[in-house]
Parts: structure tokens; sequence; C-alpha cells
């Protein structure tokens, strides 16, 4: 006996465990279909971003010696600055903050303030102006800030969202 089944539409007792089976199938497979098509722009633009933050923290990490050099050598713009910009872990994600460099007394490590709080409850402790201890690699940007607080250079990262924030 063969047995129409209207699309979606649920199927009566009589009808044979075969027929169910069929059209569980075909929802299946124009559900996977439909997900396929629907997430690959998604995936694209994932690993796009993912690309272009990866390039920006490499840009950022392979002029750090230098940026530590000028700080130390107190070779920044007239009453300008140094913010870095630095990962926290945060449950399966993290989260970039940004802190003003107050001191870099070791190529390892160094002492700022941070510009933010942090936007997850683990991290209560991470308070505007609270001073921090940053280790040299966690730091995934920086910027030179020029007496008008204008960014001088660097800040490869300022277009990218931490991998914390949801996409736009």
């Amino acid at each position: 006996m063969n047995v129409m089944v209207a699309r979606n539409a649920p199927l009566t007792p009589d009808q044979s465990v075969h027929n169910r089976s069929a059209h569980d199938q075909q929802v299946q497979s124009r559900q996977v279909q439909y997900q396929t098509v629907q997430h690959q722009p998604a995936r694209d633009q994932t690993a796009r971003s993912q690309m272009i933050r990866e390039q920006a923290v490499f840009a950022a990490r392979s002029r750090l010696a230098d940026v530590r050099r000028r700080f130390l050598n107190h070779d920044l713009p007239s009453l300008g600055s140094l913010l870095v910009r630095h990962q926290i872990a945060v449950a399966d994600t993290a989260e970039w903050p940004w802190a003003r460099v107050t001191g870099w007394p070791h190529p390892a490590l160094l002492r700022g303030r941070s510009l933010s709080d942090g936007a997850h409850p683990s991290l209560a402790h991470v308070r505007m102006g609270l001073p921090l201890r940053i280790h040299s690699v966690d730091i995934v940007d920086w910027a030179i800030i020029d007496a008008r607080g204008e960014i001088a250079e660097g800040a490869w990262t300022r277009a990218l969202r931490s991998p914390a924030e949801p996409p736009v």
C-alpha cells in the first residue's frame, strides 16, 4: 500500500514504519542541505575574521621588542603613552581588554592599569584604573597614543572584535 505523506505532516498510526522511515530521511536530508547552504557564509566569515585577527596579532607581536625599547628609552611622543591589548582566557573563549603601560621591568612581564572592566563574571577583578601585571605572551596588540589622545602608531586590532564578542 502506497501512502502519500504531506510535507511536515504527522504520520498516522496506520502508516507503515517503512513510510515513516523514508519520510524522516527526506526531511533530514532537506534539513542538512538547508543547514549547509545557510551556514556556509557564516563559516567563511568566521574563517576570514580569524585570519585577519591572526595577521593583526602577528603584526603587533613582531614589533613588541622595539616598542618596549622605545618605552624604556622614553622615546614616545611628548605627553604620549603606550597601551597594550592583552588576552585573558575566559571559559571557552577570551577577552581582549586594553591597559596603559606604567612599567616594563622585564621583557616577559609588564605593569599597567586597566582601561576597562572585564565583561565576564569571572573577571570581576579586572576593573578600570586598577593595576595589572601582564605577561608579554598575552599581549595581542599595542598602541602609542599622542598628547591629543589619538593613535600615533599600532592598534592593528582596533577594527576587530574581541573573540568573546558576538558577531555583528
